[in-house]
C-alpha cells in the first residue's frame, strides 16, 4: 500500500462527482505525468500491473515520469478517484484521430488498497457515463473485458518488445557463441571503434538525430519524422540525469550509431533512441568498413546489455514496431529481444 501525504491522499476527483463533469474536465483535474507527485501513482500502478500480470503490465516509456523530464507529452496523465477512504488509480490518453477526439484508458483502473471491487465501480462509471470512449488491455485484462461484453475496436500484435536483462545477458549476447557469430568479437578489436557513455554535451547527438531525420525524409520517404521528440533528444541535459544514458558509438571519431536508455527506479529501462549506420544519411559518406556497417547493430546491442546487466536492470523494452519500417523494424527487435506482445483497443458499447 502506498504512503502517501494528506496532500496527495486528497483524490483528483470523487467517484460521485464523475456524474456531474465532462471528459474535458475529468482530464485537466488529473495529473500532468511530469508532477513529482504523479511518479508515487503511475510507478505504484505499474508495480501492480507487474506483478498481477508480469513484464505485460509494464506501460511503454510514455507513461514513465522521467520520460516527462525530457519530453512532457500533455496528451498522457494519471489521475486518482476516490472511493470512500480509497484511491483508485487510472491511466488517461487524449487521443484525437481526425474528426475523432475521445479520452481513452490504459489499462484497467487499480486500487491504492487492492480493493476489486472499487476497480470495477470506477471502470463501471467511466464507461456508463462516457466519460471514457475506449480501453486499452493486456491479454489478462481482454478477458475480463469481454467477460463484461466489450467487444475489441483495434489490435496492435507488436505493442512493444521485451528482455528480461539477466537470462538475455547470461545465455546470449554476454555468451562467446553468440558474439562469434554475430561478430562482436571481431569489432571489439578494431580500436577505431569506439563507445561513450556521455557525461557532458557532445555535438554528435545533433549530428546523428539530423542525418536520422534526412534518412526517413530522403530514403524512406515518410512524412513522419518525429522532429520534436529529436529535438528532445538532442536538447536535453543529459549529463544532469541519473535516470537517462546516452551511449554514443564513433568509428575513427565520426559518430555512427546512438542509443539512448531511460531507466526507472534502477529496475526496468526503455530503449528511446536505436540509431545506427543504416538508417543514417551524412552530407558525405562515412569511410567505414562493411563489416563494421554489418555488425555494428550486434555491438551496439551487447556493450548496452552489458551494461543494464551490470547495473542490476530487470527489464528492458524496446518500443513497438507499427511504424512505416514495421517490417524491417520489426525482424531487426525480434532478433535483438526476447519477446513482443501486444494490446488490444475496446471500444465503448454503452
Amino acid at each position: 500500500m502506498l504512503e502517501l501525504s494528506p496532500f496527495d491522499a486528497m483524490a483528483c476527483v470523487e467517484i460521485e462527482e464523475l456524474d456531474s463533469i465532462d471528459n474535458k474536465m475529468l482530464f485537466n483535474r488529473s495529473m500532468s505525468l511530469s508532477e513529482s507527485r504523479a511518479k508515487l501513482f503511475i510507478d505504484y500502478y505499474n508495480e501492480t500491473r507487474r506483478f498481477r500480470y508480469g513484464h505485460i503490465g509494464l506501460l511503454p516509456a510514455e507513461y514513465a515520469h522521467e520520460y516527462h523530464n525530457i519530453k512532457n507529452e500533455w496528451q498522457r496523465k494519471v489521475v486518482t478517484i476516490g472511493v470512500d477512504d480509497d484511491l483508485v488509480i487510472c491511466v488517461l490518453k487524449h487521443v484525437q484521430m481526425f474528426q475523432h477526439v475521445y479520452k481513452r484508458l490504459e489499462g484497467l483502473p487499480i486500487s491504492i488498497k487492492e480493493n476489486k471491487k472499487n476497480e470495477e465501480l470506477v471502470f463501471d462509471k467511466l464507461a456508463s457515463t462516457g466519460l471514457i470512449k475506449k480501453f486499452l488491455a493486456n491479454e489478462p485484462e481482454s478477458i475480463w473485458l469481454k467477460d463484461k461484453g466489450f467487444s475489441v475496436d483495434t489490435k496492435f500484435d507488436t505493442y512493444n518488445y521485451h528482455t528480461s536483462v539477466p537470462s538475455h545477458y547470461e545465455t546470449k549476447v554476454g555468451v562467446n557463441k553468440w558474439m562469434t557469430k554475430k561478430g562482436v568479437n571481431r569489432l571489439l578489436k578494431d580500436d577505431k571503434l569506439t563507445w561513450t557513455k556521455l557525461d557532458k554535451h557532445h555535438s554528435s547527438i545533433k549530428i546523428i538525430n539530423d542525418a536520422f531525420t534526412r534518412w526517413k525524409r530522403d530514403v524512406e520517404k515518410t512524412k513522419w519524422l518525429s522532429a520534436g521528440f529529436s529535438k528532445s533528444i538532442s536538447q536535453y541535459k543529459y549529463w544532469n540525469d541519473p535516470n537517462v544514458d546516452y551511449w554514443l558509438f564513433e568509428y575513427d571519431k565520426f559518430p555512427v550509431g546512438l542509443i539512448v536508455y531511460l531507466i526507472v527506479n534502477d529496475d526496468v529501462s526503455y530503449m528511446l533512441v536505436n540509431k545506427g549506420l543504416d538508417h543514417l544519411s551524412f552530407d558525405e559518406k562515412p569511410n567505414v568498413p562493411d563489416e563494421v556497417r554489418k555488425r555494428i547493430g550486434a555491438y551496439m546491442h551487447h556493450i548496452t546489455i552489458k551494461d543494464l546487466y551490470h547495473r542490476g536492470v530487470q527489464d528492458m523494452f524496446a518500443g513497438g514496431a507499427m511504424g512505416t519500417r514495421k517490417a524491417s523494424l520489426g525482424v531487426h527487435k525480434n532478433i535483438m529481444n526476447d519477446s513482443y506482445f501486444g494490446v488490444n483497443i475496446y471500444g465503448n458499447n454503452t
